[in-house]
């Protein structure tokens, strides 16, 4: 295993505590680590695809494994899920109103995939 110290978080400059939007943080380490069947880079989208164009996309995480678990996973998560119209999430029988228009919706309609265990989503 390899251990690196964090030098330096950079939180997104809009995140807001309260609704968690722009939940999203890069830490810098101290130094490089060096890839492996174990460590490997993170994806990163190719910005000339549309969202619109997008029918699947992946999600990864820390959170619950389980739908009534409180316990976080210490393993990266990671499922591949379909994207949704973002009215269908926020419909009566679903989030309600809950997802922003600049955030994705994701997951099946059936449930059971998706980052909203313990995550923020």
């Amino acid at each position: 295993a390899e251990v690196r110290n964090v030098t330096q978080i950079r939180i997104h400059q809009d995140y807001h505590n309260i609704s968690m939007t722009n939940d999203i943080a890069l830490l810098e380490l101290e130094r490089p680590v060096q890839c492996s069947s174990y460590i490997q880079l993170a994806c990163v989208p190719d910005f000339s695809v549309s969202l619109s164009q997008l029918r699947s996309c992946y999600v990864s995480g820390w959170g619950a494994t389980t739908a009534r678990s409180t316990e976080v996973s210490d393993m990266l998560q990671e499922a591949r899920v379909e994207m949704m119209d973002v009215k269908v999430c926020n419909s009566s029988g679903w989030y309600l109103w809950e997802v922003h228009p600049y955030n994705l919706c994701a997951g099946y309609e059936r449930g059971a995939i998706d980052t909203c265990q313990v995550g923020a989503g």
